[in-house]
């Protein structure tokens, strides 16, 4: 019995120890950079584009930038954006505001998850 507690308590370790071998750190952006500065570090950092949706031409315009990872704007209100990216098994969602709100401007980082 203590055998198999012994192999059972190993198989725990093994496995913990390879789940944060690869578990990537969450990017370090910063609010209120823009997502042109915010896509270029994820990209080099090995996010690459994974919209959830496809945006339409009006929210691709409220964007102002074409961004493969883009996958919503709000049409109203404060004029939300959100991109879209994988890594690995990572998502990752950022949110931006217009840089010149009430106008379609490049936005900047608010949140991301």
């Amino acid at each position: 019995m203590g055998r198999s507690v012994a192999i059972a308590v190993s198989a725990a370790l093994l496995s913990l120890n390879s789940a944060m071998v690869h578990a990537l750190p969450r990017p370090q952006l910063n609010q209120r950079q823009t997502i042109l500065e915010a896509n270029r570090y994820l990209i080099a950092d090995g996010w690459r584009p994974a919209p959830q949706q496809t945006p339409s031409p009006q929210e691709r315009a409220i964007a102002s930038v074409s961004l493969a990872s883009l996958s919503a704007c709000s049409g109203s209100g404060v004029g939300f954006c959100r991109y879209d990216y994988v890594r690995e098994q990572q998502t990752l969602s950022v949110v931006t505001v217009p840089s010149d709100p009430g106008k379609p401007s490049v936005g900047r980082v608010e949140r991301w998850w």
